[in-house]
């Protein structure tokens, strides 16, 4: 067998000195020390040695120089050495030999007892493993004097080191921890096979599962225990001053009007008790219900996803199935589920700053075992044993104490924080002044000898009347109290929370998951989205359609090419040797792995590039499993892919004979005792190439130039076709190479590597992924790809998904990192795609971004997407290819790792915000008829329209009952028809206050009109129909009673129209649609037909006749075509004054966008540029002699970034907006290059439409108006 000279050392030698080539691991070639012979190889003869030069270094006693050979020198040198390595060796001997006692001793004591029961306590493995005490010398005696180290307390927690947990005997309630080997992939439903072999499906028997979890406990958190209704109504008494007051002042009057009249004097007092009492009950449910629904999200949170080693096969499991013994395998980016010791592991390096706050990296190895749960893995890789689960391990400790739900202030209810607090400023002074007032009539009353008006109707013997009146004022000071209660609006918060709480919920269904409460208000305002591309915006089912090897170039199905040019990928198409080294280096230089969903189908854990790999050397026959078990990887021998490096190389010894280097009788690799492989970016693997090698297989020779420039236009190729492009290279070494940190470039053992091929990866564009872009296009969104993929690729498929469209940029990321601040920001209103980009350019763009004005969310899925993730207002983790550190960095997870999600995201995070919104409408709306009934009734009639009771009832209709209505509307269908609402836009628009007062003129004034005599006088009624006690005084209890029902039935057609913002006139739109809104609305008619007929002296109502009924339900609905009117009144009045809260308008400034020609000098990638001026000569003359931007009547100070859609003004672009999204979209239907790229396909149409309107517009002033660009600004609210 031929050998092959060392690549890894520059001064290696050929053949005839092949025995220096063969020094063991860390001694270089020519020293004195006598090479080891390798287990394979024989003992290389030792060549001839030569006298080293004469060395003069120290003196004699005399004061002569010594004279020495470097060769006793390094005799001695190595005498001492071999010396501390033989002591070390006996050292190590004897310390073994303890262990293996140890060992036997816990073999025996294990042997001894049940099957269910361990040699180990829970007390004994918080000793073991306890974080205090982490750096004490002491806690490792105790481990490995005590247990025999790691390896003797596995065998007490009755685990293999090497397989996992193993099977107890016991009949399994689930169906799987049967080992079932099968090495022939099955028939799926249609008949095809599988595309990799089934690896054994393992897991635990539920019997182990139980006598582990009985033990040691299970691995879930338990929430916090949540308040009862009971204890919530007791904390809402103690919190509130203003219901101690009203329950106080009803004590007063229950123990006065008993003592004037014991008959019926205690009805009001325990009316109004009874009252609170219904109050805070629906109160304190609607906050219970909301605690369980965050505590239940809250308990979501902490599932996350593990892999395990059991029964020797790897598996994908939910941390709160991991259990004491388990053998857990973390990588980079993962949480530690559990506390746990290290078994051994690949430059494993842990941040353990969750638990100590100082982010201070910390190695992990057998000397420093110990492993934290919450702390997460920022290098490396390795396997841990379990130890301590659940609230028994470090992290789980210290989140049971702060495991609380989430109550943390959003923006939002710090807004409408404010509002209350100005309302209920005005109800406090309402409640006064009405006290007041009511005061001045029980003194005026006083004065003139009269008895002033109470609820009790009889005086009984020995009552005086200074009772009677002190319950007077007793009564109006509750009423008084009452006003302020009803002004209050308490509900604002509630309906936030509600509102957060439904749509978090809904959103699961959405794929997803909120992780931080405001997440979903604050997407609701998102202007910009920096998108990952490989899984959120393609499907992430990738598969190799194309590969390159040597000279040749070899297609598999689905790659386009032709029927004559397609030979479908076999072990016969490369050569033997070739096909093994290639599919050595896929097998070995993968993290990925197979596991078996429930439905018996293979799915890929760990990287789809990698999943892709195996089945493209499945397709060459080959079986990774065994490749696998059969290769030694080098310890510490493994570099991890990241964003910085963009490739992975592991270190192994090889089984693949290697292929001779030309020009040399060759090497095999049985002198060679290591090969490291490396994937990666093609350009970067390439660059570091110095060989290559042969489709035949026979040889590799070195890289040319010609070679070079063949590979580099393939990848172009293949890049511009939107694949993915990976390069696969090998190197041959007889060193370890392990000393290599990643700190030093100069010392990266990725060099000297010999090119076997390419692969051309396939990665279809999610079908549904074009119209959602085209979707949040409409709402206002700005999308930008940032990738880390060749920017050929990238352009591909930007284009595909309408991301790329007109005058759009494409920049690198080294590119983009050269620029300047005042470039960048220049630049980025135009940069559409971001390519070869690192983490560190997103969180830049994130930054800036912000910096402009954007609210901005991006997606993420790798550990360094983290920074970004938090950077941006809202961060998108990915839940399926996501690490565990982007989840917690993040504020949403989306559940299948698609860009649709996202979309639903934004249709729920302004939902939040309408429906926030209908609610104030709504409640200021009663808050104002409310107070001004009440304060004008008391100063005209010395009485309050509306008893404490009735206001009470009014109160609960108006928060609780009104936000639980209002707050669980779906989105509109429109909603994504609208531009984002502006941060600092004000919650009320000015379509919202005209509503508001439109219902406060129409419902005082039919309630006063009633009140002041109306019912009395103006309505008919029969005196049979009443008693005597109904028809007396002023107002009559008939009169109050049909003032109190008209009230409601009015809040009841309120509460319908209050749905519909910004001017809508279709009511009952999407009525059906909620059927909460619907129960709810039944629910108040019904409890008031009832407090009508039945209320009677609890609540001041006499049944009324059916007549009556009538016409107080026909004063009601005179509500509808009232608003009707005035809102139609009022939208004509904002279109004609430009106050109109259309659609669309679009801001496009020429001196706003970067001069293209500077974007072609920083980057040659570019879509076609198309100019967005208003001023299309040729393409519009109608436009060019029109001044749009007084059409849309912009205020003067109004700037926006060039292609962010603003609110528009005016009506004519309602029909017309697809015209003013995307200017450039005309040019892009018109080139046959180009489908169209405008969110509306009947572009054409509407700008025929547009053209006609613009052009039969009249002048202004007489003088014909012309502008070279169109502006926008966000219209009057």
């Amino acid at each position: 067998m031929s050998n092959r000279p060392n690549i890894g050392h520059p001064n290696a030698v050929d053949s005839s000195q092949e025995s220096f080539d063969t020094a063991p691991e860390g001694v270089s070639p020519g020293t004195i020390d006598p090479p080891q012979q390798h287990p394979q190889n024989p003992q290389p003869p030792q060549p001839v040695r030569h006298l080293p030069p004469i060395v003069r270094g120290q003196e004699d006693a005399n004061g002569m120089p010594t004279v020495r050979h470097m060769q006793d020198e390094q005799e001695d040198e190595d005498e001492e050495a071999a010396q501390a390595r033989q002591s070390q060796k006996t050292r190590m001997t004897a310390e073994q030999g303890r262990k293996d006692d140890v060992h036997v001793g816990l073999r025996a004591k294990i042997a001894k007892l049940p099957e269910n029961e361990f040699g180990v306590t829970p007390d004994d493995l918080a000793r073991v493993c306890n974080f205090d005490n982490r750096s004490s010398p002491s806690l490792l005696q105790v481990l490995t004097g005590e247990f025999g180290g790691v390896e003797g307390l596995a065998i007490l927690l009755r685990v293999n080191l090497d397989t996992g947990l193993v099977r107890v005997q016991g009949e399994p309630h689930e169906p799987h921890l049967k080992v079932k080997k099968q090495q022939v992939a099955p028939e799926t439903d249609d008949g095809s096979k599988t595309p990799l072999p089934l690896p054994p499906k393992v897991n635990m028997t539920a019997v182990d599962k139980d006598a582990r979890q009985a033990v040691f406990g299970g691995n879930l958190i338990p929430p916090p225990r949540s308040d009862t209704i009971f204890e919530m109504i007791w904390d809402t008494i103690k919190e509130d001053p203003i219901i101690k007051v009203l329950i106080v002042g009803a004590i007063v009057v229950l123990s006065l009007g008993t003592a004037i009249c014991p008959s019926e004097g205690y009805i009001e007092g325990l009316a109004i008790l009874v009252a609170v009492v219904i109050v805070l009950s629906v109160t304190a449910g609607n906050d219970w219900s909301k605690d369980r629904k965050f505590k239940k999200l809250l308990l979501l949170q902490s599932d996350k996803r593990t892999k395990v080693i059991r029964g020797g096969v790897k598996d994908q499991i939910s941390s709160w199935d991991v259990v004491v013994g388990d053998l857990v395998e973390v990588v980079v980016g993962d949480e530690i589920p559990a506390d746990g010791l290290f078994v051994r592991g690949n430059r494993l390096v842990v941040d353990e700053s969750p638990l100590t706050g100082e982010s201070i990296p910390v190695k992990k190895s057998l000397s420093s075992p110990y492993m934290f749960s919450g702390c997460q893995i920022s290098e490396g890789s390795g396997i841990m044993l379990v130890t301590g689960v659940g609230v028994r391990s470090s992290g789980g400790q210290i989140q049971e104490l702060l495991n609380e739900a989430q109550n943390e202030e959003t923006v939002l209810q710090a807004k409408l924080k404010q509002v209350a607090v100005l309302i209920g400023k005005i109800g406090v002074a309402s409640g006064i002044l009405t006290f007041l007032g009511l005061l001045i009539r029980w003194a005026i009353s006083w004065a003139q000898h009269e008895m002033p008006k109470t609820s009790t109707t009889c005086h009984a013997s020995g009552n005086s009347e200074t009772l009677a009146r002190i319950q007077a004022i007793a009564e109006d000071f509750v009423i008084g109290i009452t006003v302020v209660v009803v002004a209050v609006p308490e509900g604002l918060p509630l309906a936030v929370t509600i509102s957060l709480a439904f749509s978090m919920f809904k959103m699961i269904k959405d794929n997803c998951f909120v992780r931080h409460l405001d997440a979903s208000e604050t997407m609701g305002e998102a202007t910009c989205i920096c998108t990952d591309k490989t899984g959120t915006l393609t499907e992430n089912r990738m598969t190799v359609v194309k590969a390159l090897v040597g000279d040749q170039v070899y297609y598999g199905e689905g790659s386009g090419e032709e029927a004559s040019t397609v030979a479908a990928f076999s072990e016969t198409t490369l050569s033997t040797r070739v096909r093994d080294i290639f599919c050595e280096g896929i097998c070995v230089n993968s993290n990925c792995f197979v596991k078996i969903s429930d439905k018996g189908q293979p799915l890929f854990v760990g990287s789809a590039t990698e999943g892709a790999l195996l089945v493209f050397a499945e397709k060459l026959g080959v079986d990774y499993n065994k490749i696998r078990k059969d290769v030694t990887k080098v310890e510490n021998g493994t570099w991890s892919f990241s964003s910085d490096r963009k490739r992975m190389s592991t270190l192994v010894q090889p089984l693949i004979e290697t292929i001779p280097m030309e020009g040399s009788r060759g090497r095999s690799t049985a002198h060679s005792r290591y090969r490291l492989y490396t994937k990666g970016a093609s350009e970067i693997v390439l660059s570091l190439c110095t060989h290559i090698v042969d489709a035949a297989g026979e040889r590799t020779s070195a890289i040319s130039a010609s070679d070079i420039s063949r590979i580099q236009r393939t990848i172009k190729r293949w890049a511009s076709q939107g694949l993915r492009t990976l390069a696969l290279a090998y190197r041959d070494t007889d060193q370890s190479l392990t000393t290599f940190e990643g700190q030093n470039k100069k010392d990266d053992p990725e060099h000297d590597l010999v090119f076997v091929g390419l692969v051309g990866i396939k990665d279809p564009l999610r079908k549904e992924v074009p119209g959602a872009v085209s979707i949040c296009q409409k709402a206002g969104l700005t999308i930008r790809m940032v990738t880390g993929d060749n920017i050929l690729t990238a352009c591909k498929i930007a284009r595909e998904c309408n991301i790329m469209f007109g005058d759009g940029i494409a920049l690198e990321g080294p590119v983009f990192r050269s620029m300047s601040e005042a470039e960048k920001i220049s630049v980025i209103p135009r940069l559409q795609v971001l390519a070869r980009s690192s983490p560190a350019d997103k969180h830049t763009l994130v930054n800036l971004l912000k910096r402009m004005g954007e609210v901005v969310a991006v997606t993420g899925d790798g550990t360094n997407d983290a920074p970004a993730l938090k950077e941006a207002d809202v961060g998108f983790a990915m839940g399926i290819s996501g690490t565990q550190i982007a989840m917690n960095a993040s504020d949403i997870v989306l559940l299948d790792d698609n860009f649709v999600s996202l979309v639903q995201s934004i249709r729920w995070g302004r939902n939040v915000l309408n429906c926030v919104r209908k609610f104030l409408q709504f409640q200021l709306g009663v808050n104002l008829v409310a107070i001004i009934l009440t304060f004008v009734g008391s100063l005209t009639e010395g009485t309050s329209p509306l008893t404490t009771v009735q206001l009470l009832w009014v109160n609960l209709i108006m928060d609780s009952l009104g936000a639980l209505a209002l707050a669980s509307d779906e989105p509109e269908d429109d909603i994504l028809e609208h531009p984002p609402h502006a941060r600092t836009e004000s919650l009320l628009s000015l379509p919202m206050r005209q509503y508001i007062g439109l219902q406060v003129i129409y419902q005082i004034t039919v309630l006063l009109c009633l009140f002041l005599g109306g019912a009395d006088h103006w309505v008919p009624y029969k005196r049979e129909w009443y008693s005597e006690a109904d028809l007396v005084g002023s107002p009559t209890r008939r009169a109050s009673t049909m003032v109190f029902l008209v009230f409601i039935l009015m809040q009841l057609s309120n509460i319908v129209m209050a749905r519909q913002l910004n001017g809508q006139l279709n009511f009952f739109k999407n009525f059906f649609r909620n059927k909460l809104f619907i129960f709810i609305i039944f629910v108040i008619a019904g409890v008031q037909v009832l407090v009508v007929i039945f209320g009677g002296n609890f609540v001041r109502t006499c049944p009324i006749h059916w007549e009556e009924w009538l016409i107080c339900a026909f004063l009601a609905c005179l509500n509808f075509p009232f608003v009707f009117l005035g809102r139609a009144l009022c939208n004509l009045w904002r279109n004609n004054h430009g106050q109109a809260g259309g659609k669309w308008s679009f801001n496009v400034t020429a001196h706003d966008a970067p001069p293209k020609h500077k974007v072609a000098a920083v980057s040659p990638h570019s879509a076609v540029q198309i100019d967005r001026s208003a001023s299309q000569e040729g393409e519009s003359p109608a436009m060019s002699t029109m001044d749009t931007a007084q059409l849309t009547n912009p205020r003067e100070s109004a700037t926006s970034s060039p292609y962010r859609p603003m609110h528009r003004t005016g009506n004519r672009w309602q029909t017309v907006r697809s015209a003013v999204v995307l200017m450039g979209a005309l040019e892009n239907v018109r080139k046959d290059t180009f489908a169209p790229k405008g969110p509306d396909q009947s572009f054409l149409e509407n700008w025929i439409r547009f053209r006609k309107d613009v052009e039969v517009l009249p002048k202004k002033n007489g003088v014909t108006r012309s502008s070279s660009s169109l502006h926008g600004h966000r219209g009057g609210q």
